[in-house]
């Protein structure tokens, strides 16, 4: 793989969101369709697979303290603003809130769950004259069909092999050595990254948000209960940063494969451990772009639809980027994203909800550990369920712990 595809993957896969990115992606498919009516929504029926349903049904939609689908459902359709694409909710105010309410009230949004491991949403809007459909599969933003007054207006054709970009067919170690040729200024992007995933962070620290597990953490260090150090105010900085975004704080996050949390995953724990460190601004950089490519290449192998904790996967990522910014070698790399596989691979996903923060504080504990016990040469044993030798058959053996993974095979 040349340069040029890991940087073109990185541009693809880092989107900003606001809120939890599987309410966006459905509030988006209703403002798409809803735009192709004239006058008012009257109506709305929307089918969605039983996966997006598990993690859209009990999180905060930013700007409206209130959460569910329906609401997210009918808020997108009433704010026509498909050109936002996942910040789309940044536009709500009271009376938005009060006409989507209105329609949920009259009993004019429905809600279908299919049983299917596909990301799909299906949704049709119907106003005084006319009616639209549009149909999402495969990943958050990836409309393939559009449908105006029964006549197919836009339809999209299976991708080519050749335009998805396969980082699978590169080893950790090609990875690395890439990133480090890569000129830094082609990867300004990721200190955008970096920068809006760490104020979302500050601004979570001092407040109590939902849960408040930040909250907590920060209080329980101030009594002294646990240390202020570079581990507890890294967990800290992450765990602030997905309370914010859970809440639905109204502040954007850089997110990472369409999700939010991921992003703040792979990129917080790395930017924080390097400033900390007091390590040098192009390294951090370099090192926050290894981890979004290691958690990309995990993702490619595990799929989006998986029951494993998306977190826990990206925080292998951050363990190999925190890593490469403590001066680790390649060996010391493979050796914390063995530790990793070793310890953090059975974290389920049960829903995604404002207590993510809490598997997030635990994932980069856990990311931050793995990565100095490798630079003391400390590394998971070889030869159990999931290590082996080389690092690549480890992350292939993590797509046969994932259910839906190796129902599909």
């Amino acid at each position: 793989m040349c340069v040029n595809k890991f940087v073109e993957l990185l541009n693809k896969e880092l989107k900003e969101g606001l809120g939890c990115t599987e309410i966006a992606s459905i509030g988006l498919a209703c403002a798409k369709a809803s735009e192709l009516i004239d006058g008012e929504v009257e109506k709305l029926d929307l089918v969605i697979d039983i996966g997006l349903f598990k993690n859209a049904h009990g999180v905060t939609i930013p700007n409206t303290d209130k959460y569910g689908i329906k609401l997210a459902a009918s808020l997108g359709a009433i704010l026509k603003n498909s050109q936002k694409e996942l910040t789309l909710f940044q536009d709500i105010d009271r009376k938005i809130i009060n006409k989507a309410e209105n329609l949920i009230i009259k009993e004019k949004v429905n809600v279908d769950v299919k049983y299917i491991n596909k990301f799909y949403i299906d949704v049709k809007v119907y106003g005084k004259d006319g009616w639209a459909e549009v149909l999402v599969l495969d990943s958050y933003q990836n409309i393939v069909k559009i449908i105006k007054n029964g006549k197919v207006i836009f339809y999209k054709q299976e991708k080519a092999k050749e335009e998805i970009i396969d980082i699978t067919k590169a080893t950790i170690n090609e990875i690395i050595e890439e990133i480090e040729k890569i000129p830094i200024e082609e990867l300004d992007f990721i200190r955008e990254a970096i920068e809006m995933n760490l104020s979302l962070a500050e601004n979570g620290i001092n407040k109590k948000l939902d849960r408040g597990v930040a909250f907590g953490l920060n209080s329980l260090m101030e009594k002294g209960v646990i240390k202020d150090d570079l581990i507890n105010k890294v967990c800290l900085y992450t765990t602030a940063a997905s309370d914010a975004r859970m809440a639905g704080l109204g502040s954007s996050t850089m997110t990472l494969m369409g999700s939010g949390n991921k992003g703040i995953q792979a990129i917080v724990p790395v930017a924080m451990t390097g400033k900390f460190k007091n390590v040098e601004e192009e390294k951090i950089i370099r090192g926050v772009a290894i981890s979004c490519l290691i958690t990309i290449y995990i993702r490619q192998w595990v799929s989006i639809v998986s029951p494993l904790c998306g977190t826990s996967l990206a925080a292998i990522g951050a363990s190999a980027g925190i890593t490469y910014i403590l001066g680790g070698r390649i060996k010391n790399i493979e050796g914390s994203i063995k530790n990793m596989c070793g310890g953090v691979t059975g974290i389920i996903c049960d829903e995604v909800k404002e207590g993510c923060s809490l598997k997030i504080r635990t994932n980069t504990e856990n990311a931050l550990m793995s990565a100095y016990l490798s630079m003391e040469d400390i590394v998971s044993i070889t030869k159990d369920n999931i290590i082996e030798d080389r690092v690549e058959d480890i992350i292939k053996n993590l797509s046969l712990t994932s259910l839906l993974r190796a129902r599909k095979n």
